[in-house]
Order: structure tokens, then sequence, then C-alpha cells
């Protein structure tokens, strides 16, 4: 809560920016955010992606089954409107209780040699989020929609496995014919 205050001039001097735009630019310029702020940003536009994603998904679903229904009105569920609230909700109680138990017990950040942020309880809650969020993305909603990224990789896997083999062939083959 404390990073919070430390952008309650700079969130003023944005929201009168509607009587004085020029301020918008610089005010905007001095927000820095921390890791936390950062990480639930980057959970955001994931839980947005996903969304967008999953829709397409079962847009392209609905289109594949030649239903002369409305999308919108029978294809789009609000039970599934529901779930992504609740995971939604999932995510930051998660993320809150490992805040809380951070603040609570005073537990200091973990030792990394790999980033530059202090590696807290918190970070690695949003990350964990952020990951399922991206599993979501490419393995469930994107292989729904036609595109399977797996498939794309593994082949893109095996022509660089036979492209390295082959050169290999030949390096070996020139080096066996010399001597």
């Amino acid at each position: 809560m404390r990073e919070l205050l430390t952008y309650k001039k700079t969130a003023i001097a944005i929201l009168t920016a509607v009587k004085k735009p020029t301020v918008a630019i610089p005010a905007v310029g001095l927000v820095t955010f921390s890791s936390y702020q950062l990480g639930i940003f980057l959970l955001l536009f994931f839980m947005t992606l996903d969304f967008v994603t999953g829709v397409l998904a079962s847009w392209i679903l609905w289109k594949d089954s030649k239903a002369q229904s409305n999308f919108w009105k029978y294809g789009f569920s609000s039970r599934r409107l529901r779930l992504s609230v609740v995971k939604s909700v999932t995510y930051f109680l998660f993320i809150l209780c490992a805040y809380s138990l951070e603040t609570t017990f005073k537990l200091k950040p973990f030792g990394s040699t790999y980033t530059d942020h202090p590696v807290t309880i918190t970070l690695v809650t949003i990350a964990i989020a952020c990951s399922i969020e991206l599993y979501s993305i490419f393995f469930e909603n994107l292989r729904k929609a036609g595109f399977d990224i797996e498939k794309k990789v593994r082949t893109i896997f095996i022509k660089v496995k036979k492209v390295v083999t082959s050169v290999r062939e030949l390096r070996d083959g020139d080096n066996n014919s010399t001597t």
C-alpha cells in the first residue's frame, strides 16, 4: 500500500490533465513501477489475452460445427464468463495470501543470481499465475482455434535436426575423403 502513496501526486496530475493536457505526458514519464506492479500488469495482460483467445477458440469451434444460431446468443456462454471471473479472483487471492504471509512474517527475499529484482514469495506466485495463463493461451486456446504451437515447434525441431545431421554428414564426408 505504501507504493500507492508514491503515485498520489502523479495520479492527481494525470487525472487533472483534462484541463491541462500538457501536464499528462511528463506526469506519465515520472511513474516508476515496482516488480510487483509490473508482474500484476503482465498477469492482467495475459488474462486478457487468454480471454480473447478463448473466445476466438470457441467461435472457431462454433463456426466449424455449422450451427445456424447466433454465436453471441448461444455460442458464448455466461458459464464460461463466470469461470473466468472465478479464476481471476482465485489468482488475486493467491497473490494476496502470499503478500500477507510475506509481510506478516517479515520474510526476506530469496537470493538470486538470475535477476536484479529481489525474488519474493509474492513475485513467485505472480510468476506461477502468469505461467498458468501462458499455458492456457498457447496449449489450450490456440490449439482449439486450430493453431497447434507444440506441433509447429516439433516440426521445426525435426527440420532443424535433419539440416544439422546433413551438414555433419557433408562435413564428415569431406574429412574422410581427404585422408
